[in-house]
């Protein structure tokens, strides 16, 4: 965990429940807009104070949730199938974040351009990076690898390498291909040098890559506050798509990205898509855990019935 931030009520704290938070990057825009806007919206500091919380990655916000050290937060379809298949975390799909749609941005693995690698075939006995181990990225990329005639396991070599540090490493040759998604995929891309190889979406389209997720147990027991926080989180999504250059400077006073820098792409259609209604894609989930299922990534299936709670998730 890197960040640990509450809104300022305007009623006594003590008076009002506290919803724990947790987020990643990117495409965090309704979470980050309650808690440095909360001005905007009808609920937060009225029905509930919020903490939130910033973490690396979505399987430490799996490990969170399970622990019970927030109530919601941001989950990838293989965080939360790994977390429910282990037994550890019982949680409920309420709102959508960032998707991956035709016509808008997909993370893509990178080569350099001068490297002769054009095809699947040529990264046989190459370096290649992967974001964390375990992670939807990371299993996307293997699947598309496969369909390719490329066994990650023993044709390839396999790092470990966080976005941020992605365009270094590939144009220093420490890695011959590596993952893009924004910012850095625009700021690569721009500078010339690095060409696309392949992009998720390739294997799946449309695919949902975060959505929102919260306890089954904390939202049973305190409806009232779920449903509160899933209204402001809503008008909170149609606020970011409706406000892009006020929404672009909160999202760089939260991640710390340059404004500049943010205007290039975000909220744009060089940008991941996000539902106006901030409903979740269950459809597109469904099909994801059923991939993992048949690839054996995951050891069970799974019914995103299961985990749906209609009278909290927002309707179109």
């Amino acid at each position: 965990m890197v960040a640990s931030l509450a809104a300022t009520a305007r009623a006594p704290a003590q008076t009002l429940p506290t919803l724990r938070v947790g987020s990643t990057f990117p495409g965090e825009e309704p979470k980050w807009l309650i808690v440095k806007k909360p001005e905007l919206f009808k609920n937060v500091n009225h029905s509930y104070t919020i903490k939130w919380s910033v973490f690396q990655g979505t399987p430490v916000i799996s490990q969170a949730l399970a622990a019970n050290a927030i109530d919601c937060g941001t989950q990838s379809p293989i965080s939360m199938a790994r977390a429910t298949a282990e037994g550890a975390y019982h949680g409920y799909i309420l709102g959508a974040l960032v998707d991956e749609q035709p016509g808008y941005f997909s993370v893509f693995w990178g080569v350099r351009s001068d490297s002769g690698i054009k095809t699947a075939a040529d990264l046989k006995g190459k370096t290649v990076a992967s974001t964390v181990f375990g992670g939807g990225i990371y299993y996307h990329m293997r699947l598309w690898m496969k369909q390719h005639g490329i066994d990650p396991d023993k044709d390839i070599k396999l790092v470990e390498i966080p976005f941020p540090l992605s365009e270094e490493a590939l144009r220093s040759g420490r890695v011959d291909s590596a993952p893009f998604a924004q910012p850095w995929g625009t700021a690569a891309l721009a500078k010339g040098g690095v060409a696309k190889l392949f992009s998720i979406s390739e294997v799946q389209s449309p695919l949902v890559n975060v959505f929102e997720s919260c306890r089954k147990d904390f939202t049973d027991q305190n409806l009232p506050v779920i449903k509160a926080y899933m209204e402001d989180y809503k008008d909170a999504m149609a606020y970011a798509l409706s406000h892009p250059d006020e929404t672009r400077q909160v999202v760089s006073e939260a991640t710390k990205i340059p404004y500049d820098v943010l205007k290039t792409f975000l909220l744009t259609k060089d940008d991941f898509y996000r539902p106006p209604s901030a409903r979740p894609n269950f459809a597109a989930i469904q099909k994801t855990w059923d991939i993992y299922y048949q690839e054996g990534v995951i050891k069970q299936p799974l019914k995103v019935t299961d985990y749906e709670r209609l009278d909290v998730t927002p309707s179109e």
